[in-house]
């Protein structure tokens, strides 16, 4: 009896398997209809969506087969294939319908794009009669087919012997298409980078650290040998609409030098004369926004969404078509000269494919082995580029970015003064019972570095008789938290509260007598102040290249939007929702980080929210 139950099992599991198997091959035939947005210019790009089709969709349907192996094992035969059937044609529905979600908006369907869909209890979407006929017709047709597939699984009950090799063969093209993304990445090959946004779940694989470090790859160089006619390429595979309209601009009459200074992880309450007295000092004479939020709360959203002002949920596109930022176009147009110095690397996060990916003769790497090596050393360059401008007599206007790392490790040199108690940051030590006054000291004490150097370079402006003519501005790519929530969260990248938000936002701009500003601002605010207001295009409503109104307009979006490393939120006042990277959506109080009760999104919000995560790509009829 037992050996019988024993076969049994395994006729079940054999089933199972062959019927995930087997909605892998429908899996990829529903996706079939991404290819009608992916760019095949070449033998080349066409070989590795070969490669990456049936693995990426066998690897779908896994997602879904792998929890019914162990229902085979616990239920009855038929218990198992019906519920089997069942999630099959939810899985398969599911990817049907990201496939007409992505054909509207051009992303992907998720926990938060389904909660912004449904929260309002249908007040964001309203369906026709006749779609919801054609939608029942579709899942009802899946549900056939699939209750098809199950018998003919059945009748014919195929063994295992091939099962282990069809696995293996698509095992085999999933290595190859990450390892073939890995190289195309580090290589800036954009006709295999640009496909990855519009395949679902595929997370692809980048390794260009890796690549350096073993000599394969030398970033500087391959990206020097750029051709404008590889980035042209580039930016058409993209399927950007951006800007949604033409600029229109003039050139200003007394263009202004632009400088942008951004201390990795410093949030808003360390702007005090004790931690930070040369900015400060700065505060004075500038303009204040003491309510200032990233829309990042890490490097890589925090510095995307400041200089192009719309959501870091574009990253991937604007990366993949090296599509800079307006605001730096703007600035290229107008003859600029340019000098980015980076502490930290330029190459991961990839901001010389994006940000900064106009910018020639960018300096990727900054010499030196710790932060504050580097903090010291691109102050000096920084100060080397404006004697040398001085020497020349360059009566060009300048864009100066300059990034500091320190306060980001807390380490200082030796022999620099601290804040007591110290301690020497240990973060396996971190836990909900810590004391964080050493380690919050440590923190104030690498601001207090940064600050001198940030010093130096005003101190030099000054002495250049320059700070009239430059728009000076000083913030933060994101926050940092000490546990002040009670919940465990040191650093940054784990929730979107003012802790990891709030930064600074001082601008001494030129003829604009010093105020402080009461209301709150946001990243998505800077470029289009600074384009508008600095470089010449007031006449260019801000809505045409970002998500928001500019800093000095109070008038301004009801919400807000921030991304993490994997996560990403919609900030309401008082509460937002959370999207987690395993998929989970959850509605917080803003102030607790807890469970938020009684609360909803506004339907016409999650319109405008889903509308601003798409306006940004070309759209079925301007394609």
């Amino acid at each position: 009896m037992m050996t019988l139950i024993s076969q049994q099992k395994r006729d079940t599991v054999n089933w199972v398997a062959w019927f995930t198997f087997a909605n892998g091959l429908i899996a990829l035939l529903v996706g079939l209809r991404y290819l009608q947005w992916i760019n095949i210019p070449d033998a080349t790009t066409a070989a590795y969506v070969t490669a990456l089709y049936p693995g990426q969709f066998a690897v779908i349907a896994w997602l879904c087969g792998l929890p019914l192996l162990i229902v085979a094992l616990v239920l009855p035969a038929r218990a198992s294939r019906l519920i089997a059937i069942g999630v099959a044609t939810a899985g398969i529905g599911l990817l049907a319908l990201d496939t007409v979600v992505y054909s509207l908006y051009r992303f992907h369907l998720s926990g938060f794009v389904l909660e912004l869909a449904l929260g309002a209890g249908g007040q964001a979407f309203t369906l026709s009669a006749t779609t919801e006929a054609y939608a029942g017709g579709g899942v009802l047709a899946i549900l056939l087919a699939e209750i098809a597939l199950a018998g003919l699984l059945l009748r014919y009950r195929p063994g295992g012997r091939w099962l282990g090799g069809a696995f293996a063969l698509l095992f085999a093209t999933q290595l190859t298409a990450h390892g073939w993304h890995a190289w195309a990445d580090a290589n800036y090959d954009s006709r295999i980078t640009s496909v990855t946004r519009h395949i679902p779940l595929y997370y692809a694989t980048t390794a260009k650290r890796f690549m350096k470090a073993q000599g394969l790859v030398d970033p500087q160089a391959v990206r020097e040998n750029q051709t404008p006619q590889s980035l042209a390429s580039a930016r058409n595979q993209g399927q950007l609409n951006y800007p949604v309209e033409p600029m229109d601009c003039s050139p200003p009459a007394d263009p202004k030098n632009v400088l942008v200074i951004v201390m990795d992880a410093v949030r808003w309450d360390m702007l005090t004369e004790q931690y930070m007295p040369a900015v400060s000092e700065l505060k004075q004479t500038s303009q204040v926004f003491k309510h200032h939020y990233s829309n990042g709360n890490a490097t890589k959203p925090g510095l995307f969404t400041l200089f192009y002002g719309i959501p870091a949920s574009y990253w991937d596109a604007f990366t993949a078509a090296q599509q800079p930022p307006v605001m730096i176009e703007r600035m290229q147009s107008l003859d600029y000269d340019t000098k980015v110095l980076g502490s930290a690397t330029l190459v991961s996060p990839a901001f010389e494919r994006n940000v900064f990916s106009s910018i020639e003769d960018l300096r990727l790497e900054t010499p030196g082995k710790k932060p504050w090596q580097r903090d010291v050393r691109i102050t000096q360059d920084w100060l080397d580029f404006t004697a040398s401008r001085e020497a020349r007599g360059d009566q060009d206007p300048f864009f100066g970015f300059l990034f500091y790392d320190t306060t980001h490790s807390y380490e200082v040199p030796e022999d620099y003064p601290r804040f007591k108690p110290y301690w020497n940051v240990n973060r396996f030590a971190l836990d909900n019972d810590f004391d964080p006054e050493p380690f919050k000291n440590a923190y104030k004490t690498a601001t207090h570095y940064v600050d001198g150097k940030i010093r130096k370079v005003l101190d030099d402006l000054r002495e250049r008789d320059l700070m009239d003519d430059t728009i000076v501005m000083i913030t933060a790519d994101h926050g940092q938290e000490f546990n002040e929530h009670g919940m465990n969260y040191w650093g940054h990248g784990s929730n979107f509260g003012d802790y990891q938000l709030h930064v600074p936002m001082v601008i001494h701009w030129p003829g604009m007598a010093p105020r402080t500003y009461n209301h709150r601002t946001q990243h998505f605010d800077v470029a289009p102040a600074l384009v508008r207001h600095g470089l010449g295009c007031e006449a260019t409503p801000p809505r045409r290249f970002t998500s928001d109104y500019g800093l000095f307009n109070e008038g301004r979006l009801g919400w807000n939007m921030s991304h993490s490393y994997m996560d990403y939120a919609l900030l309401m006042p008082g509460y937002h929702l959370v999207k987690h990277a395993s998929g989970t959506v959850e509605l917080l109080d803003t102030e607790t980080l807890k469970p938020a009760s009684g609360k909803s999104i506004p339907g016409d919000t999650m319109q405008e929210v889903l509308r601003e995560m798409s306006r940004f790509y070309k759209q079925p009829d301007a394609e």
